[in-house]
């Protein structure tokens, strides 16, 4: 059985990054669908949802789950730190909480024989989920839908790489880099 101390805060963690993800959707929806880059928003709400997934798991007593636990606790506390720091102006201190209380968790967690081993999966596990939020977000923002009529235009830098500049014209696209 769990810490009292991990399982409130990877329930409390849970539970923040379950609501910022409901009123993030519930944001964007209510937006409505005339943004040139679909993709981002439902990237990160998959992203978030995958997080607050990975932080429920690990409290599962499975025997299955307590080999993982640690990579687990590892992925989901750099994600949400992660996102967090990126989104620093809109739904980023909720999710730094959360990334820290997931920390919180992860620094309680029961250490067992080979927990070396544990360790080291927990690090590649925190490398990989912001390497999965990174490339996750610049392939997502390269991805420009233009509306069938009508202009728009943009630009912005990508997280892995250069600038650029788009415009669409009656659902054509022209797009400029540097």
């Amino acid at each position: 059985m769990e810490r009292r101390s991990v399982l409130i805060s990877s329930l409390v963690a849970f539970a923040i990054v379950l609501a910022v993800d409901f009123l993030y959707v519930t944001l964007i929806n209510a937006q409505g669908a005339s943004d040139d880059m679909p993709y981002v928003p439902r990237f990160i709400a998959g992203f978030l949802a995958l997080m607050a997934a990975l932080i429920v798991i690990a409290l599962m007593p499975r025997k299955e789950i307590v080999a993982v636990r640690v990579p687990m606790r590892a992925a989901a506390a750099a994600g949400l730190l992660a996102i967090g720091l990126l989104g620093a102006m809109t739904i980023g201190l909720p999710l730094v909480a959360a990334g820290i209380l997931a920390a919180v968790a992860l620094g309680r967690t029961d250490r067992v024989q080979g927990s070396w081993r544990r360790r080291l999966a927990g690090l590649l596990a925190a490398i990989a989920s912001i390497a999965v939020l990174l490339v996750g977000i610049d392939a997502a923002e390269r991805v420009i839908v233009c509306p069938q009529f009508g202009t728009s235009g943009g630009g912005g830098t990508y997280l892995l790489g250069g600038s650029y500049r788009y415009e669409c014209n009656n659902g054509e696209l022209h797009m400029t880099s540097g």
